[in-house]
């Protein structure tokens, strides 16, 4: 696949989506947007994809919105409404993704860039990176790119409400302290810690993995009565899988399994 503002590669089960702006600090378009989405339809499908690396190029994860487009489109209200949807859209694509996804964040991140993030199922990032959600201080509401959704189910309610009215930076020591991230490790580190957990979803079970995320988030809106029944279902599933007799054979005879998402 090729594109303009993206870049997706595919090594050893593990495809890697970068936003590929630098020039422009990795900010998001409408462009951009259109693009992420074609990569994950094509990543949904994928055969040999095993889990999913979303990360910037150069020394930003991403700046956020391009104010240089946001100028383009104002008073043009069916261009805002594309351009707002289109990271809506984007999130819940990576919801949706049937791969485990892990955002590495390899420098500061703002705006609908964390949106992005926080869609992901881990989030990693370097200790001295700075995170915001800077909305309010362009007069923008922080319900943009699943924020308002996904902010308060990782930090609370009071937290989220602090980030969101305030528009203030945090560094990512601090988001790891509050959940909105996983870990935030020197710079030097995150290339290791992230391929080490990237390796370890690469060899897990496909078909757990994928069972295994659809209920945590579709848990968030059921009921408990509706989610046992989704459990009772997706188990039974699983027992009568491949790789559940591999993981019980490789067990037995103490030795990694190789799992084949069957």
């Amino acid at each position: 696949m090729t594109f303009e503002t993206i870049r997706v590669e595919e090594a050893g089960g593990v495809a890697t989506l970068t936003l590929n702006r630098p020039e422009k600090l990795n900010a998001l378009n409408m462009l951009m947007g259109e693009e992420i989405c074609s990569a994950l339809e094509a990543l949904a499908k994928s055969a040999s994809a095993r889990v999913l690396v979303v990360t910037g190029a150069g020394r930003m994860f991403s700046a956020g919105g391009d104010l240089s487009s946001m100028d383009q489109v104002v008073g043009d209200a069916p261009s805002i409404d594309r351009g707002v949807r289109i990271y809506c859209e984007v999130a819940r694509r990576l919801r949706e993704l049937p791969l485990p996804v892990v955002a590495k964040l390899n420098g500061d991140a703002f705006g609908g860039s964390l949106g992005i993030a926080m869609a992901c199922d881990f989030r990693l990032a370097r200790d001295d990176a700075h995170l915001g959600f800077v909305f309010t201080r362009v007069g923008l509401s922080g319900a943009d790119a699943g924020v308002s959704y996904l902010l308060p189910r990782l930090v609370g309610v009071a937290k989220a409400v602090e980030l969101l009215f305030l528009g203030e930076t945090i560094v990512a020591s601090e988001a790891e302290r509050i959940g909105l991230i996983h870990r935030a490790v020197p710079a030097a580190d995150l290339d290791r810690v992230t391929n080490d957990i990237v390796t370890r979803l690469a060899a897990g079970p496909p078909l757990a993995l994928r069972f295994t995320k659809r209920a945590v988030y579709d848990g968030l809106t059921r009921d408990m009565a509706a989610d046992l029944e989704y459990e009772a279902y997706v188990q039974a599933l699983c027992f009568q899988s491949e790789d559940h007799r591999e993981g019980l054979r490789a067990f037995r005879d103490k030795r990694a399994p190789v799992f084949r998402g069957r």
